[in-house]
C-alpha cells in the first residue's frame, strides 16, 4: 500500500501536510454533504508546511503536481 502511495503522491500521506479539520468539519456540515458519512469524494483542507501555503485535496487520488515534494510521513 506505501509504494502506491508513494507513486500517488497525495498531500494526505505526504509528511508536510498539517490538516485542517475544522475547515472539513465546517463543510460537512453543509447541504452538500448532508447525510453522507466519510464519502470519498470529498475535499479536504490542509497546510503545506513546504510551500507554506493552504492547500486542498481529495485522498487516495492521484495528484501530479506534487511528484517533486512529496515526502511519505512513514517513511
Amino acid at each position: 500500500m506505501i509504494e502506491l502511495q508513494c507513486i500517488d503522491c497525495n498531500c494526505n500521506d505526504c509528511i508536510y501536510m498539517v490538516r485542517d479539520l475544522a475547515k472539513r468539519k465546517e463543510w460537512d456540515n453543509t447541504e452538500l454533504h448532508k447525510d453522507q458519512k466519510n464519502a470519498s469524494h470529498r475535499i479536504s483542507y490542509g497546510f503545506c508546511s513546504f510551500f507554506k501555503k493552504e492547500v486542498t485535496f481529495i485522498p487516495n487520488t492521484c495528484q501530479l503536481d506534487t511528484q517533486k515534494c512529496f515526502k511519505h510521513r512513514r517513511l
